[in-house]
């Protein structure tokens, strides 16, 4: 029997993977987005915003999976996670951060939202620190979370 590549893999084989990683980044960011929103102005309680935190949950899940399928075709290794290392962290940290930095650049410039006096926010970067802690630990958690539980 021929073995076969990483790429070679049936697509189907693939779903559970993708469906972990929108399911995992989906819980994990709904937590984090729920807990930073009184650091954005307009915070008047969870139940009234619930469903900001909620669109705000699904785009991040989405960014997330799309950060795992990049990594793929640039290792052109579905399954990259098996074997990072420190250094693939590493630049999954990085790249998450600076999405985070373009989520929030745009969103800031288009008055979609701003910080409250509580936001900690970087000096030198204009954005707030959660969200960019947000996107720079999330995606790893997410990773590390979906690897444990397909057991790739």
């Amino acid at each position: 029997m021929a073995h076969q590549t990483n790429l070679e893999v049936k697509t189907s084989h693939k779903w559970p993977l993708v469906w972990r990683i929108l399911l995992v980044g989906f819980l994990t960011n709904l937590v984090w987005e729920n807990a930073q929103a009184f650091l954005y102005e307009g915070y008047e309680g969870f139940y009234q915003h619930f469903i900001m935190c909620l669109i705000a949950t699904v785009v991040d899940a989405v960014a997330i999976l799309a950060l795992y399928l990049i990594f793929a075709g640039v290792l052109q290794d579905f399954y990259w996670v098996r074997h990072w290392n420190w250094k693939s962290i590493l630049l999954i940290m990085l790249a998450g951060g600076l999405l985070a930095i373009l989520f929030e650049k745009w969103a800031l410039s288009r008055g979609e939202w701003s910080y409250t006096e509580a936001m900690p926010v970087v000096p030198f970067l204009q954005v707030g620190l959660s969200p960019l802690l947000q996107l720079t630990i999330l995606p790893v958690l997410t990773f590390y979370i979906s690897k444990l539980w397909l057991k790739v």
